[in-house]
């Protein structure tokens, strides 16, 4: 059996905390012993992530992150300690690999993994830049990546940006997201119902939606934006937005400037995202930068006509036509276009959703997905790292 510490910083319930929850549900426990070890804020909660992680049987170490929140001043000493706590976890546990999750996950890991002499496999999320403190981060993970045997990049931009930051393509593989279909017979019709009850929209009223983080990576202020372009063309329709973040008060009042505060909810996290999407006519990305995002995959698994953006991993899942709508980022006019044509035909909307439950079927389903990461840890952990594509 290959033992397997696994290292990852959960934050909130986001698309990074639901692959690798997908993951942890659907590996082979009987070859691979996987030890979560979470990297967590001691002053918070156990968040539900960690909730989810424990009810599947998993045992799990925490570490904790630093000693007192940056309010009250900096902790100088939080990288080396927990370098010290990881090393003491994995000293004493005799692990084949190590598989990290995040920049703060990569940074600690290998110095450890070097000094213990594990093989370090990485799974790259993506960058995202929105301040100063970031920007640096990520330019200290792409360094520190330069040192894993194995990195999955999951999507063909994100590899292509980590070879451009002088990584060995060699030591790249690609592995995209992928989902856990959650229906099962009539339970999508029932969310369906009960949902738009919840919220009194009636069954006839156009509903269209987005899922994730409120940052300004996301776009959600162009779907706002094509929203209010689309209430000249439409009156019937309700815009659902699920999800948290710093940009949610700016959005509110984006919302209310564009006079569509009436057509809009903003509902905020919600961790039962699956009986929600079912009340959906259309799913909506319109991020400015992507991986492979589970939201959009969890909507294409629940039959959901979908429009995003042609960013990052996006096109290698989305086939404009075929199982929903490219357009392009920032494009208020795309956005507004594409959710009035699928408003007006629904035998096209019927052809997308089943487009898109084909796509995730073939090749986004969870078992071939976890096949692929767990060839990674067979070849790394016999020494085959610069082989295993």
């Amino acid at each position: 059996m290959v033992k397997v510490a696994y290292i990852l910083t959960p934050v909130e319930f986001g698309g990074a905390e639901k692959v690798n929850l997908t993951f942890l549900r659907n590996t082979n426990r009987a070859r691979f012993d996987i030890h979560p070890i979470l990297l967590v804020r001691p002053w918070e909660n156990d968040n539900l992530f960690t909730r989810l992680v424990e009810e599947a049987g998993y045992f799990i170490s925490k570490i904790p992150v630093a000693v007192k929140q940056r309010h009250e001043g900096v902790d100088y000493f939080r990288v080396a300690r927990c370098i010290l706590y990881l090393y003491r976890i994995l000293s004493g546990g005799k692990f084949h690999l190590v598989h990290t999750h995040g920049y703060f996950a990569d940074i600690i890991a290998m110095p450890v993994c070097k000094i213990l002499r594990v093989p370090h496999i990485s799974t790259c999320h993506g960058f995202i830049s929105n301040d100063s403190t970031l920007k640096l981060y990520n330019l200290l993970d792409k360094f520190i990546l330069r040192f894993c045997e194995k990195i999955i990049a999951v999507s063909s931009e994100i590899m292509n940006d980590l070879v451009r930051s002088r990584i060995n393509e060699l030591r790249i593989v690609v592995i995209q997201n992928a989902v856990q279909s959650p229906y099962r017979n009539r339970e999508f019709e029932d969310h369906r119902v009960d949902k738009r009850r919840q919220l009194s929209i009636d069954r006839d009223i156009f509903v269209i939606g987005y899922v994730g983080r409120l940052s300004e990576e996301k776009g959600v202020r162009y779907l706002i934006d094509a929203a209010s372009v689309l209430k000249k063309d439409m009156e019937s329709f309700k815009l659902l937005i699920l999800g948290d973040g710093p940009k949610r008060y700016e959005l509110e009042t984006l919302a209310k400037l564009q006079g569509i505060d009436d057509k809009t909810e903003f509902l905020g996290f919600q961790s039962d995202i699956e009986k929600w999407l079912p009340a959906l006519d259309v799913f909506v990305l319109p991020s400015l930068s992507e991986g492979t995002p589970m939201a959009l995959l969890e909507a294409m698994s629940a039959g959901i006509p979908i429009i995003a953006t042609a960013v990052g991993g996006v096109p290698g899942v989305v086939s404009d036509g075929v199982n929903g709508f490219l357009v392009k980022p920032g494009d208020v006019f795309g956005l507004k276009e594409k959710m009035l044509t699928l408003y007006k035909n629904t035998e096209l909307r019927n052809e997308l959703s089943a487009g898109a439950l084909k796509t995730v079927e073939e090749k986004f389903n969870a078992h071939d997905w976890c096949r692929k990461i767990e060839r990674q840890y067979d070849l790394l952990s016999q020494g085959k790292a610069l082989s295993c594509g």
